[in-house]
């Protein structure tokens, strides 16, 4: 890479947090700043990087020569204005992500609406576990790796390609997995036509050498890749595909057949729950099987993925009250988690919703509005705008009130501050509380298992022997 020294905007993001820990890496100097730090800023600190807490003019290196920013920064950052008044040029993370990927010899790119930070995190399991030491860059951290990016020493490199700015449509990869298209980012695309042209376009670039894997289940996939150069595969929980599955279960664990154009590649076996993550794990498998990884390779590596952090990760448990931390934020996402969290339940299901940007509340506030029924108790927080300007009439107030909360035991309006003393005094023995976004809505979890923990002995200090 031409660039000697790169300082990155917004650099606490997982996606630019990825890309700063290859670059460091490869030798390149590192700065950036973010509102808040966090556990990924610590460990790029560790490795060199000048990170800053807050945005100022006066954070930017005299010595950089390129900045980087996240979507969520704006022009008017006072570090993107300083980088201007410079001269200095400015792309965004999804150019550098172009960059790095291209500079592989073999690159695979997982991109969809939904499912996409799993699917590549299993791919980069299978990879990894094959001895080919990849280098690696998902959307969320690993136990495996201890982070969400890996500088490997082989030449395949794994990488979640966000779809959400357009940017992806400019992306060449050797191999693709793409699990779904969904109505989403209307705030950049304006329409589900302008979207399916970006899918079009990264489509067209996949490479004529590689595999194209997709969901079969999706007709608005399907009818895109009939004229991709690549070899294709579809994949699909039920119906006439390449890669099928014949599953065994799914609500506890997973564990399913699987056979890839009539031939059985095994039984598949995962500590995963859910449909939606047959789904993910079939596609992955497909993918790896297509490259030529042998099935011993792939069913091991499989067994031994434990998830990504923030995708239905027990991050807390009180007895058996189950406190899941869910990244879901868009209404097929959070119907498939809430329906996961009812199978695997033996209580009730409570959770705690923090929508993400007014435009994605907006847009879809129908299909929101449905897509909680499998919750006992629902409780909506204030929306996260990840920097976005309010919409008029996009606002928690009007989502709530196109919600049917008949079906449920409790339905409120909660601040997110109120919900660790709340739930602590609603909650039952068997419970399984969700805690759901793509926001900051995380930062409860902690607290509201130490609130439950504390209510919890307190009763059981009352109990005679």
């Amino acid at each position: 890479m031409e660039f000697k020294k790169i300082h990155f905007v917004g650099i606490g993001g997982i996606g630019m947090s990825a890309l700063a820990d290859i670059l460091i890496d490869r030798g390149i100097a590192v700065s950036g700043s973010d509102t808040r730090l966090n556990n990924l800023t610590e460990m790029l600190s560790l490795k060199g990087a000048g990170i800053s807490e807050g945005h100022s003019a006066s954070n930017f290196p005299e010595d950089a020569d390129i900045a980087v920013r996240s979507a969520c920064i704006r022009d008017d950052n006072p570090e993107i204005v300083e980088a201007g008044k410079r001269g200095i040029k400015i792309i965004s993370r999804s150019e550098l992500l172009k960059r790095v990927i291209e500079s592989a010899g073999t690159s695979i790119g997982v991109t969809g609406t939904h499912g996409k930070t799993t699917s590549s995190g299993i791919i980069s399991y299978i990879t990894d576990h094959s001895g080919a030491e990849p280098t690696i860059l998902v959307g969320g951290e690993m136990a495996r790796f201890g982070k969400n990016s890996r500088s490997g020493r082989g030449d395949i490199l794994v990488a979640e390609v966000d779809e959400s700015d357009g940017y992806f449509r400019n992306i060449s990869v050797t191999h693709a997995l793409i699990t779904n298209i969904e109505r989403e980012h209307m705030e950049n695309y304006g329409t589900m036509e302008r979207l399916l042209d970006s899918y079009r376009d990264f489509i067209q670039k996949v490479s004529s050498k590689g595999v194209l894997v997709f969901n079969g289940e999706d007709e608005l996939l399907s009818k895109l890749v009939a004229k991709s150069s690549a070899k294709t595969i579809s994949f699909g929980v039920s119906g006439d595909f390449n890669a099928v599955c014949r599953i065994k279960e799914h609500m506890k664990r997973i564990e399913f057949d699987m056979s890839l154009d009539g031939k059985l590649l095994g039984t598949v076996k995962s500590p995963l729950v859910g449909l939606h993550n047959v789904s993910n794990i079939l596609g992955a498998a497909a993918l790896c099987a297509g490259m030529g990884m042998d099935s011993e390779t792939i069913l091991h590596a499989i067994k031994l993925f434990k998830g990504v952090k923030r995708r239905f990760d027990m991050v807390g448990r009180v007895g058996n009250i189950r406190i899941i931390e869910d990244y879901a934020h868009h209404p097929t996402e959070l119907r498939s988690v809430l329906r996961a969290a009812k199978d695997l339940s033996s209580g009730r299901v409570l959770a705690v919703f923090q929508p993400h940007r007014y435009s994605r509340t907006f847009d879809l506030e129908s299909d929101f509005a449905g897509c909680f029924k499998d919750s006992d108790v629902f409780f909506l927080t204030d929306i996260y705008s990840a920097d976005e300007i309010p919409i008029e009439g996009a606002g928690i107030e009007r989502l709530f009130k196109a919600i049917d909360k008949s079906g449920f035991e409790d339905a409120r309006i909660v601040k997110k501050e109120n919900v660790p003393s709340i739930i602590s005094d609603i909650v039952r023995e068997n419970d399984t509380i969700l805690i759901l976004g793509a926001g900051d809505i995380r930062e409860v979890s902690e607290i509201l298992t130490e609130a439950i923990r504390n209510k919890m002995n307190a009763h059981w200090e009352k109990v005679p022997e």
